[in-house]
């Protein structure tokens, strides 16, 4: 029988890749793993109960009888192996196969038909004999296989066999120079590096007898190397889903460079997914203790739902692998997403004691933080605090805001389908006690979100301040910040209160009634104001019109009718210094009089109906200004009077067209007394 194969041998050979520095025993391992199938198959087709044997005989540098003799044989370079099994050997369905490039034989378990490439890339040659059966007569075949273009040569077979034995001895001969420089020569690391390529085999304990025979005659069998070192790593857990049965495998690797979950049939793994983007905690290598080096986790799940649902290259399973809904328990088909989460669920649970000892150090670490930043996810982690405890470790203050934000949404999202459940269910209550009970932690939750709503507007009013105190302070170069910014911190640029949430200013830095509003023009001219009614082109920098005077007040006692009061605020920029008093662009007095005229000369319509501001309108002025000397000698000029604090300014202007209280009011004042009125808050929520 001549033999050849199909395509050049050779080119094959030369165009694949294959790492010397990493994968030098991966053709040995194709080898194992050609006898391990050969032993399965003869099970099968014989029906015989059989133990099977591979034996791994690495052959060294060096006189045969010599290595017999010395102590120290694992220092010697190995340049052969040869393996021998019991299988079922090269009968003619087997050799066609080893003929065929790409065969299609084992694709069934995942079999690619390139080994015998890559035992070629890192070898010189294949020396093959093997033992097998036709028509019940046992035959020899044996050949070399080489790097040429048919590859087979003294090819022979139909030699009868002196034994009733099948099997195959393997010979990979003399490795390339490149790839013998990094190949392993240690006994019990060979044996490691099996059992962790073979691991799925050792953990079920479906391997057959494998051993290594060193050149001493000493024997390393690999299943004791495996109970003696792996076993005890090893960790299982079972689970069902859909009323199936799952065992998941868990085992440690200092190979691999992520974490990660490999769904598995017939002993091969046939997807494999990382695990640190749904195990935030499995992001980076795992140190038992320091100077060891980090391992990484992986996962192995099998079942024999998979090994039924695999297709028939190995490369893929026949059901969804799509991101199905995982939170569709009602689906009876199985989806990825569902799958997934099941194993999650199933690692977190056994990696508990783990999970727990890394996540206490985390939160000793978050904790104080999340107290002094954002006291406002406070009630987000007592409600919350299995998602909290999962979020990475590491993080700034920026990341660790965005991820407790994340889970705040959530948790916001939940108890509001929760509170329209619950009333949808009153209307059919079977328990009234249980919907009670269900209710009362409905509305524990409901309520500890309205207090992680005031808790977080506190912090803003806390940063707010702080941020009012950098944009005070003059820089390097002594010189302060815009007035646009400074007022921009207040309320925005020309803007209106029916287009700006009260959220989004902060009037409340001089005034908490001024918070809420009817009509709120920022930084416009004042014919840009319809309820004005008025033409000029002057602008003032805040106009506040109550519908009822703030204090409801007294002043206008003999006034039955609702009224209005107005305030205005005009900014200047912290530091300025060159006021002059009359001056209609340099005198802030002289400015917010020339307004409240202009609003009392002009005509107004609310809600459509005629308004009018008049003598009797009171007029609220503050004046945001550092009082400089110039500022300052326009304040005597007009008599104004201190403030108690000595730091601001107030008068009370009363003439025959209109009446307005005037306060000039420092940025400092403006600061110190914003705190001190929000002082409570800030204690409360330990931000002082």
């Amino acid at each position: 029988m001549k033999l050849s194969n199909s395509t050049n041998l050779r080119n094959r050979v030369t165009k694949l890749h294959l790492p010397p520095k990493t994968k030098s025993l991966y053709p040995l391992f194709e080898v194992i793993s050609n006898s391990i199938h050969a032993i399965e198959e003869k099970k099968i087709l014989e029906d015989v109960v059989l133990n099977g044997k591979v034996e791994i005989r690495p052959l060294r540098n060096g006189d045969p009888k010599a290595l017999q003799e010395i102590s120290n044989v694992d220092e010697y370079p190995i340049h052969s192996f040869l393996v021998q099994d019991n299988g079922i050997g090269l009968n003619e369905e087997n050799i066609r196969s080893f003929a065929e490039f790409d065969s299609e034989k084992k694709s069934a378990i995942g079999g690619k038909g390139v080994g015998r490439l890559v035992c070629l890339k890192a070898f010189n040659k294949i020396i093959v004999e093997s033992v097998y059966i036709k028509n019940e007569e046992y035959f020899i075949r044996k050949f070399e296989y080489e790097k040429t273009k048919d590859g087979f040569k003294d090819y022979e077979d139909n030699i009868r066999a002196p034994k009733k034995a099948t099997g195959a001895r393997i010979t990979l001969s003399h490795y390339e120079d490149v790839y013998q420089k990094y190949a392993e020569r240690n006994t019990n690391e060979i044996a490691k590096a099996i059992i962790n390529h073979f691991q799925l085999y050792f953990i079920q304990g479906k391997e057959p007898e494998i051993y290594i025979r060193n050149q001493d005659d000493t024997d390393t069998h690999l299943t004791q190397v495996y109970k003696r070192d792996f076993a005890s790593q090893i960790l299982r857990a079972d689970f069902t889903l859909n009323n199936l049965e799952f065992k998941l495998f868990i085992s440690k690797s200092l190979n691999e460079r992520s974490h990660k979950i490999h769904y598995c049939a017939h002993e091969r793994v046939v997807k494999s997914e990382g695990l640190s983007k749904y195990i935030e905690d499995l992001k980076k290598a795992v140190f038992e203790k320091p100077g060891d080096n980090g391992f990484y986790f992986q996962i192995f799940v099998v079942s024999d739902f998979l090994n039924s649902n695999v297709n028939e290259a190995r490369t893929s399973f026949n059901f969804n692998l799509e991101d199905d809904d995982e939170d569709d328990h009602d689906s009876k088909e199985i989806g990825l997403a569902m799958f997934r989460k099941k194993c999650i669920e199933s690692i977190e649970l056994t990696l508990e004691g783990f999970f727990s000892d890394i996540r206490k150090l985390k939160m000793e670490e978050y904790l104080p933080r999340i107290e002094k930043e954002f006291p406002n996810y406070l009630n987000v982690i007592r409600h919350n605090r299995e998602e909290v405890l999962k979020i990475p470790g590491g993080l700034s203050n920026e990341e660790l805001d965005l991820r407790l934000y994340e889970i705040e949404s959530k948790w916001r999202g939940r108890v509001k389908k929760e509170g329209v459940r619950l009333l949808d269910n009153k209307k059919d209550i079977t328990t009234l006690e249980e919907y009670k009970n269900h209710y009362k932690i409905f509305l524990d939750e409901f309520n500890d979100i309205g207090q992680s709503d005031l808790a977080r507007y506190v912090v803003h009013r806390k940063s707010v301040i702080e941020l009012l105190q950098d944009l005070i302070a003059h820089d390097e170069n002594e010189r302060f910040t815009n007035e646009d910014i400074v007022h921009s911190l207040f309320f925005p640029i020309r803007e209106r209160g029916d287009t700006v949430d009260y959220e989004k200013q902060n009037l409340w830095l001089l005034d908490e009634r001024l918070t809420f509003n009817s009509l709120l023009a920022s930084d416009k001219l004042f014919k840009q104001i319809p309820e004005l009614n008025s033409e000029s082109s002057k602008r003032m920098d805040l106009l506040v019109k109550k519908e009822e005077v703030f204090e409801n007040a007294s002043l206008f006692a003999e006034n039955k009718s609702p009224f209005s009061s107005y305030t205005i605020v005009e900014f200047k920029k912290p530091g300025r210094d060159n006021y002059v008093q009359g001056d209609r662009e340099k005198d802030p007095i002289k400015q917010v009089r020339m307004y409240v005229q202009e609003i009392v000369d002009g005509k107004s319509k609310l809600n459509g109906r005629p308004f009018q501001a008049n003598n009797s309108t009171p007029f609220y002025c503050y004046i945001v200004a550092d009082v400089t000397k110039s500022l300052e000698e326009i304040l005597k000029y007009e008599r104004f009077t201190p403030t108690p604090d000595g730091l601001g300014y107030f008068n009370f202007i009363d003439t025959a067209d209109y009446k307005a209280y005037i306060e000039v009011l420092p940025f400092d004042k403006v600061v110190q007394d914003a705190s001190q009125r929000n002082k409570i808050l800030f204690d409360k929520l330990k931000l002082t």
